[in-house]
């Protein structure tokens, strides 16, 4: 039972990580949102949310240099978001 939990919480920490990415396309006409590597790095769980996304190829990361990265969710994850919105939730 508690694999299954821990499932649910990393598949739900990936539809957040996708979601907030989804949300700033549209919020910030295109453009990619800085995060710092805290921020994608900070715990291990998140930044193997981040890996699985960007090997998945619904977000991409570009390295900007003074530990920033450039992160936008790709048309693949678009359409992916729109295709589950409303699944399980």
């Amino acid at each position: 039972m508690e694999r299954m939990g821990q499932f649910n919480r990393r598949r739900g920490l990936r539809r957040e990580v996708l979601g907030r990415l989804y949300d700033s396309w549209f919020d910030l006409a295109g453009e990619p949102i800085i995060l710092t590597g805290d921020e994608i790095n900070g715990e291990t769980e998140r930044k193997l949310a981040y890996r699985y996304l960007a090997e998945k190829g619904l977000l991409r990361m570009s390295p900007l240099g003074n530990g920033t990265f450039e992160v936008t969710i790709t048309v693949q994850g678009i359409d992916r978001i729109e295709m589950t919105t409303g699944e399980n939730e």
